[in-house]
């Protein structure tokens, strides 16, 4: 092997200003395998760049991932991100002096259960990731101690040996002195039709490179896009079943207020029928004993008098029960909220202490190489860690469905429809049950619509653009 093709690894670490940190890849080992910590780095997440260099200190290949420090700046023992592998089978990048690069992110990732360790770059003017790596390892490179070559003829062919890419053709080769052209003038118009097809193919080589590069661009952009607007569909179904759960707390708390005022009213009503029912036997002794018309008239006023302040002592007893009994069941709220805390925390508890040898053999198989890795429709092929496995049995639903960007209400209502589907149209108390198309991604499924189609039901006429498209499947 020529000198041309010796190459370099180096890794940078960004921030949102640019480069903060640049080495080689066995100083990043080293910190992989916890001999050395970046206390700069402590309890962040870090965006990391590798790559591939040339003699020329020009990247051949970038791999861009993410890396997780704890609380001392110590990397996570479980990352194994084969950026080696990446950089090799990447897709195609921009042009950063050497021809176009191999270029793996989270938009373009030859090995899909990595998609979520990698990241995408910025290329806006003034921020773009690919100039900051350039300028970095042209200022940085010699520092670093990468290979730097000093033959300038053999360099460019370097550029060629990883990645493949098509070179530009720098000029025509020269006329050698010794065989000279007739200078016949119909000779003319080829001698000046080769320097304009050079021209052509340089123009049409560079327009390609930026066409792939609005490419990514845009690719990078739309996955930014939508990952944004799955979390904030995420976030706002999650504050709508938490406002749902304290509505139905409430309406419940109110009937229970509303059965046991209707309560204290049956109860009000009664002793104002006792009332009622005692002044009619006072006016017919009246009635019937006038020789004693003053005497109980005197007794009357006394018992009207008694009866009232009965009445009113009733009436601050029953109140003082109903604060009482209201009072209780809040008190009988808090306290039951406050059980399932503790029975989840002690079931929680109880799997962690049961799996606790478990997980110890599985991170030991996680930092021997082995990855985790479950299917589910709609997230596909998903990485679990060691600290996920418990978490993962207790609820594979619940954790397939937050790597959807979904509700577990929600992804298990789409997993019925991806499962079977039908039409939910209820016809006579019973669904439709004629094929709909189905929807493969969780965040595109809406409950009530994707399932339901009302142009395929007894009440409505046939929709042959569906069944078009059903019998094509």
């Amino acid at each position: 092997m020529g000198p041309s093709a010796v190459t370099s690894e180096a890794v940078l670490f960004f921030d949102n200003r640019g480069v903060v940190k640049s080495m080689l890849f066995s100083d990043f080992e080293a910190i992989l395998d916890g001999m050395v910590g970046v206390p700069e780095f402590a309890g962040e997440q870090i965006k990391g760049a590798y790559c591939l260099v040339n003699g020329r200190l020009q990247a051949l290949g970038v791999v861009l991932f993410l890396i997780d420090f704890d609380d001392d700046g110590m990397a996570d023992h479980t990352w194994n991100v084969p950026v080696r592998h990446l950089a090799e089978h990447g897709g195609p990048g921009p042009d950063m002096g050497a021809g176009p690069i191999r270029l793996s992110c989270r938009s373009q990732c030859p090995v899909a259960w990595h998609q979520e360790k990698l990241w995408d770059p910025t290329m806006k003017p003034g921020s773009n990731h690919f100039v900051f790596i350039r300028d970095t390892l042209r200022e940085r490179g010699s520092k670093m101690g990468l290979y730097i070559d000093d033959n300038p003829v053999a360099a460019p062919q370097a550029a060629q040996a990883f990645p493949p890419a098509t070179v530009v053709p720098a000029s025509a080769p020269p006329v050698p002195p010794m065989v000279q052209p007739d200078p016949v003038p119909v000779m003319q118009p080829e001698r000046s039709a080769q320097p304009a097809e050079v021209k052509d193919d340089k123009e049409r080589i560079r327009l390609a490179r930026t066409l792939k590069e609005l490419r990514l661009r845009v690719q990078t952009m739309e996955n930014k896009h939508s990952e944004e607007v799955d979390q904030l569909r995420y976030a706002h179904q999650t504050k709508e079943e938490i406002l749902s759960t304290q509505l139905e707390k409430v309406l419940m708390q109110f009937k229970t207020l509303k059965s046991q005022n209707s309560a204290l009213r049956e109860q009000t009503d009664s002793l104002k029928a006792q009332v009622v029912s005692l002044n009619h036997s006072l006016e017919e002794q009246i009635s019937s004993s006038h020789e004693h018309g003053s005497e109980i008239e005197l007794l009357t006023e006394q018992y009207k008098v008694a009866l009232e302040q009965r009445l009113d002592e009733e009436r601050a007893r029953l109140s003082e029960e109903l604060h009482a009994r209201e009072m209780e069941t809040l008190n009988r709220d808090e306290q039951i909220s406050a059980l399932k805390a503790e029975l989840a925390e002690a079931r929680h508890d109880q799997i962690r202490m049961a799996n606790s040898g478990a997980e110890k053999l599985l991170e030991k198989l996680q930092s021997l190489g082995l990855n985790f890795i479950a299917f589910h429709p709609g997230a596909g092929h998903i990485s679990i860690n060691a600290n996920e496995i418990s978490d993962y049995m207790q609820n594979p639903l619940a954790f397939a469905a937050r790597k959807c960007l979904v509700t577990e209400e929600h992804y298990r209502a789409w997993l019925r429809h991806y499962e079977n589907p039908i039409c939910q149209v209820e016809i006579s108390g019973q669904p439709c049950g004629k094929r709909v198309i189905r929807v493969d991604v969780p965040t595109q499924f809406r409950p009530g619509q994707s399932d339901r189609n009302a142009n395929r039901c007894q009440h409505c006429r046939v929709d042959t653009a569906i069944e078009n498209v059903l019998k094509f499947r």
